[in-house]
């Protein structure tokens, strides 16, 4: 397996001033390269040089080109207990301050202790050659096992969860020993794994209240050089554990992206509802004018597409219930404020509590006066999923439908929301989320547009087939 092509880092914060630590933790395995934060976020990294300070691309693709399609990605989560007051966690850019830290919360009172939060303040990096080079060399003479094997949180301590990060317990005993043979149970050629909560401190970023949140988190990739959408895709996979004593009801899971395709002020988006799907792409046929960050001619598009959303109470997955972009801004359709905010945007309602409706920007959209779920879906919503059945005045009259091209938008700095929901979290309980991020890009007959859809059903396919290649 080669090296040097994906690369994942840790970003962290410092426990008092939370300020950006440097990135700690790399690794490889296809043709992305991105940033992750011990928060479960995507964003710029400072890195520092003989020069001082400079930024290095969230998500590179190609790896090594300087180019990048996100400048930021991260999670929401926001619901509402017995006495329906809301409960809410969420993360932008961190300039006002931060949702979530490291570390697991006690299973007693969901709170962590700082000794916790610095043991976990770190992302357990492995590749699958590392694992099983383990699997077939342990316990021989002068072989030296990987520090992330030897130290795989698979177990709390005290008053925290006795079981957290998965693993494959050789002998059977339920409990991790990499001298016996145990070793971590990842996915794919190359794996990140991470703890974080949002009960540390108060919330900073939303100032919402704490939930009593605990998150494990997989990111995955697959080393594919003759499959190219799976070697243009990284996944994620998210385990949420409610340590509170509250039983949540209308929760919602919201996945935010800055979209950045090269260069940052032209580009549009987009979802396809029948594929659970949101899309960045660029609102020119040329990206930029010439800028070393721009893709020029051809610019790839940016996929994220729900694999697997959080459980219903029939024991379903949900998919991408809804789609919603807003505007750099501080208007009624711009930057979310406070945690009434995120929670109207994840549920598709704008922030003061009207709903998005179909057509022109889903806030000013003419006569039509249509709430929808789900904004520039174009002609991928024949069953009117996002409109309650009803389908639009118009829909599809002289092959028109609602996208920003449609609607005649300036292509600018687009920011979106992907949400997954309404569902429970009862006290004591789990939910899960999958999903990809996959960058797709033209070939010599079809654009990168009309390509996404195939890389969209070839990830799908292979996800539920369990990635049999």
């Amino acid at each position: 397996m080669k090296k040097g092509i994906l690369l994942f880092m840790l970003c962290g914060f410092a426990l008092v001033s939370q300020a950006q630590l440097q990135p700690i933790s790399h690794c490889s395995t296809n043709n992305v390269s991105l940033t992750i934060l011990g928060d479960g976020s995507c964003m710029i990294s400072q890195q520092e040089d003989e020069m001082g300070f400079y930024s290095c691309p969230t998500w590179e693709v190609p790896a090594g080109s300087g180019k990048q399609t996100i400048f930021q990605h991260s999670l929401w989560f926001g619901g509402l207990d017995a006495d329906d007051s809301l409960h809410l966690a969420a993360y932008r850019f961190g300039q006002i301050g931060h949702d979530y830290w490291p570390g697991p919360l006690k299973t007693t009172n969901a709170t962590i202790d700082m000794m916790t939060v610095l043991k976990y303040h770190h992302i357990w990096n492995l590749s699958r050659e590392e694992v099983d080079y383990f699997i077939a060399h342990h316990g021989e003479a002068g072989y030296e096992a990987p520090e992330d094997i030897l130290t795989w949180p698979a177990h709390g301590e005290g008053d925290y969860a006795p079981d957290l990060a998965p693993f494959i317990d050789v002998d059977g005993d339920g409990v991790y020993n990499p001298e016996a043979g145990d070793y971590p149970d990842i996915k794919g050629d190359q794996c990140l794994f991470y703890i974080f909560n949002d009960s540390f401190m108060e919330h900073g970023e939303s100032h919402g209240k704490q939930i009593g949140l605990e998150v494990h988190a997989m990111v995955y990739a697959y080393d594919a050089p003759d499959d190219e959408a799976l070697n243009n895709t990284v996944f994620f996979n998210y385990k949420f554990c409610n340590r509170s004593t509250n039983d949540y009801h209308d929760v919602y899971l919201g996945l935010w992206t800055d979209w950045d395709i090269g260069f940052w002020f032209d580009d549009y988006v987009g979802c396809d509802v029948q594929r659970n799907a949101c899309f960045g792409y660029n609102g020119y046929p040329a990206d930029g004018t010439g800028e070393p960050i721009a893709y020029g001619d051809n610019p790839p598009v940016q996929v994220l597409t729900v694999l697997a959303g959080a459980y219903t109470d029939v024991n379903e997955r949900l998919g991408m219930t809804g789609f919603m972009y807003h505007n750099n801004a501080a208007n009624v359709n711009g930057d979310p404020t406070d945690a009434e905010d995120y929670y109207n945007y994840m549920q598709g309602l704008w922030k003061n509590g009207q709903p998005m409706m179909y057509g022109g920007d889903g806030y000013n959209s003419g006569t039509l006066n249509l709430p929808c779920k789900y904004m520039f879906p174009g002609d991928s919503d024949p069953d009117n999923i996002g409109t309650n059945g009803i389908q639009p005045e118009g829909y599809g009259t002289n092959g028109i439908y609602w996208t920003e091209e449609q609607c005649g938008n300036t292509p600018s700095d687009r920011r979106g929301l992907a949400s997954v929901g309404p569902f429970n979290l009862n006290a004591g309980g789990t939910q899960e989320l999958d999903y990809a991020m996959i960058t797709v890009w033209k070939n010599e007959s079809l654009s990168a547009m009309e390509r996404k859809g195939e890389f969209i059903d070839h990830i799908k396919t292979l996800f539920n087939n369990g990635f049999a290649k």
